[in-house]
């Protein structure tokens, strides 16, 4: 059997100290962009002290009555600053959605940017629900710490407490249509985790190189199954239970490294949306020689920012 845990944790882990108090503005690395602002959110009643980002849109100073929509987006530490990228290449998306907006493309939005748990980022982001349906020695082999899958208890924390707390301080469009979820890897996997889980809330899921495969070499079947098992039954919930065309799905996948893994199992599951999403309402591409990284997310992160909040 194929270690699950340490690998997955080397895609992600990056570690870097912070201290700070609630909503003021702590240093990481250089930022010379006055939009981004950093804190840490503190006394959770379900997590320990949460570090997150926000970027503000460009007008938002400047007119003080407009709202606007949310992305809320995993693996913060390699969004917007590349000396704090776990490779040295950010996803610079604050950069593609300013140059969207000025394009007239997209439409503005405020980006939270959360960070992952550095070494346990694999116990946060692993959908709990499929781990729980396995068997004890299933379990036993996907948490391998003391420590057990928590990514139920991350989703709380994030609906129950961050989002409420945005909305509060930041003028927000904070119904479903506004609110949108993404990541990639296992944030792909979690992205699309908090969808299913809490359909009212999010409006719209980016899940880039989805890790529908667990391991690094698709070697553990049995988690891929249930997850595409989990996914098909609550992708039948909201259609049966939801207002129609209410959620947008993005997928996508490289086809170098980690990346090589996935089609056979985003291929399922576009055969799932078919079946129960509005063709207009989800979008799955695959990118010839894209690898698993930051630069390859950035190159094509401007079609699922299109997708989800084009004109």
């Amino acid at each position: 059997m194929k270690s699950i845990l340490f690998p997955i944790l080397i895609l992600g882990t990056l570690f870097f100290s912070c201290q700070s108090i609630e909503e003021k503005p702590i240093t990481v690395k250089a930022n010379d962009n006055p939009r981004l602002q950093t804190f840490e959110f503190e006394n959770s009643a379900f997590l320990y002290n949460k570090t997150y980002s926000v970027y503000l849109p460009s007008s938002y100073e400047k007119d003080t009555t407009k709202h606007y929509p949310v992305f809320f987006m995993m693996d913060n530490q390699n969004l917007f600053i590349d000396e704090n990228s776990y490779s040295g290449h950010a996803w610079r998306i604050d950069k593609v959605a300013d140059s969207l907006v000025a394009a007239g493309q997209i439409q503005e939005c405020i980006i939270v940017g959360i960070n992952h748990a550095n070494e346990k980022r694999f116990l946060e982001y692993m959908p709990q629900k499929p781990v729980e349906s396995l068997s004890a020695v299933g379990k036993k082999q996907i948490d391998q710490s003391e420590v057990s899958v928590y990514s139920d208890t991350f989703l709380k924390f994030l609906v129950q407490e961050l989002k409420p707390h945005i909305d509060t301080n930041f003028r927000t469009l904070d119904d479903r249509a506004n609110t949108f979820i993404g990541g990639s890897s296992m944030g792909g996997l979690i992205s699309m985790y908090a969808q299913c889980e809490y359909p009212t809330i999010f409006g719209g899921a980016i899940c880039m190189s989805t890790h529908w495969s667990i391991t690094m070499d698709d070697s553990e079947l049995k988690i891929a199954n249930n997850l595409m098992n989990y996914f098909y039954n609550r992708l039948t919930w909201i259609k049966n239970n939801q207002e129609p065309r209410t959620h947008k799905w993005y997928f996508d996948y490289g086809t170098k490294g980690l990346d090589q893994h996935y089609e056979k199992w985003q291929t399922q599951a576009d055969e799932l949306l078919k079946i129960k999403v509005d063709e207009n309402d989800w979008l799955s591409k695959k990118y010839e020689g894209h690898d698993h990284n930051e630069k390859s997310w950035n190159e094509r992160l401007h079609i699922p920012l299109t997708f989800m909040l084009g004109k």
